[in-house]
């Protein structure tokens, strides 16, 4: 039978920047701004009535939401069950406790006796029945240095040596359940985690580039599976667009920050017709619109109404914004930041009106040492040599497999039986 999935990752409730306390409600602003894309997902997802859910991830800001955070959330993953429709639920690494053996922030959804929901904390494979028959669910939640640290072999390696290692177990983990597959029933894999092979959204270059262990698209793209849904990056994209299986993330349901202003936000709706006959359509979330406003008044007498006429350009209503204009110094005093402001009245929230200073023309450059890691290394040279930046991802990406090949042949793939690697 056909099977219809909701693919949705990174709600992230709890992040309430850009926004203010609701008289009325007593809620932040930006909390309803997730709770509204939330919702927006759900009302979707029964209107379209899918057979299960397949959440990648990342459910809150934080490991240890609030309680009004904690019902908010319940109250629309409620709706689902309400409905008879299963949820499977991966631990992300928003959702790991900070300290070993914590409960993770979405625990709960597996231990108030719900028949209709799972959470995974670790690599499993579980059959769920669905109204349309059964489908196989290959679950690999963020894999935590923590579990690996325990192990007495592994306590004292070099962080660079920790992630390969992890690199390598997840990799083997996905094969495994690839090998146990079911080739009559439909079949998922979920994971979260960065590939090789993703764009990044915004801030998420510095933060996930050269720390996050990464796995090769190649071993998620395996044929065993009909599709494959990734949590973490914050960019929806499929990064096996030739399908058999696509391999996507579909971003998060709303913009955390100015990083992700350009970027569209929302989940996937997939279907399942028969063994390579599977596909999606990606469908966009409510998300409040973040817009900047870059001005340059340095040949302009009146730098006011330069900013002025560009902000009439925009159209800016609902929206959190800011204005960066750039002004020679004894100029600055013409520019009037209270008009400005009466003429962003419409606007959300006004995040910044502030002045771009200029940038000296030497750069004092990065040192490189023989210390560092090789990705700390790269981001250093590549702070060196601005005209490479456009190749930074694929030269990173290279320089893993290459590191991840040099470290696997060193370990002489000594690193234990795959019934170890799930515990």
């Amino acid at each position: 039978m056909p099977i219809k999935a909701l693919h949705l990752a990174d709600i992230h409730i709890g992040m309430e920047n850009y926004g203010r306390i609701d008289p009325d409600t007593g809620l932040h602003t930006r909390l309803q701004d997730f709770v509204r894309c939330l919702r927006f997902v759900v009302d979707t997802a029964l209107e379209e009535q899918i057979d299960l859910v397949l959440f990648s991830g990342d459910a809150y800001r934080t490991c240890d939401p609030n309680p009004t955070h904690q019902r908010e959330l319940a109250a629309q993953f409620r709706r689902f069950e309400d409905n008879g429709i299963p949820v499977v639920m991966i631990v992300g690494n928003h959702d790991n406790p900070v300290a070993f053996g914590k409960a993770s922030s979405i625990d709960i959804f597996g231990t108030l006796g719900s028949t209709g929901t799972t959470v995974v904390a670790r690599p499993e494979r579980i059959v769920v029945p669905t109204r349309n028959g059964p489908v196989q669910v290959a679950c690999l939640p963020w894999p935590t240095k923590s579990n690996l640290l325990t192990k007495e072999q592994y306590k004292n390696l070099p962080e660079t040596e920790v992630r390969v290692l992890i690199e390598d177990l997840c990799s083997r983990i996905i094969q495994s359940f690839a090998d146990e597959m079911d080739p009559l029933l439909p079949s998922f894999l979920m994971a979260h985690i960065a590939a090789t092979d993703a764009r990044l959204a915004g801030t998420e270059r510095s933060a996930v580039i050269g720390h996050d262990p990464t796995i090769l698209t190649g071993v998620l793209a395996n044929p065993a599976f009909d599709y494959v849904a990734l949590g973490h990056i914050h960019k929806f994209q499929d990064l096996n667009p030739a399908g058999n299986p696509h391999v996507v993330y579909p971003g998060s349901i709303e913009r955390v920050d100015f990083g992700e202003e350009h970027e569209s936000c929302g989940f996937c709706i997939v279907e399942h017709e028969t063994k390579g006959r599977t596909s999606f359509r990606f469908v966009a979330t409510p998300a409040r619109p973040f817009v900047t406003i870059e001005v340059d008044t340095a040949s302009d007498d009146a730098p006011t109404e330069c900013i002025l006429r560009e902000i009439g350009r925009h159209d800016l209503k609902e929206a959190v914004v800011r204005i960066i204009y750039s002004t020679p110094e004894d100029r600055q005093h013409l520019v009037d930041v209270k008009s400005i402001r009466t003429a962003l009245e419409d606007a959300f929230v006004v995040s910044a009106i502030v002045r771009k200073t200029e940038v000296q023309e030497r750069v004092r450059r990065a040192a490189v040492s023989e210390e560092m890691g090789l990705m700390d290394a790269l981001d250093r040279y590549f702070e060196n040599n601005g005209d490479l930046e456009p190749f930074a991802d694929d030269m990173k990406a290279g320089a893993r497999q290459l590191e991840h090949e040099l470290f696997m042949e060193r370990q002489g793939h000594t690193t234990g039986s795959m019934s170890d690697e799930r515990e």
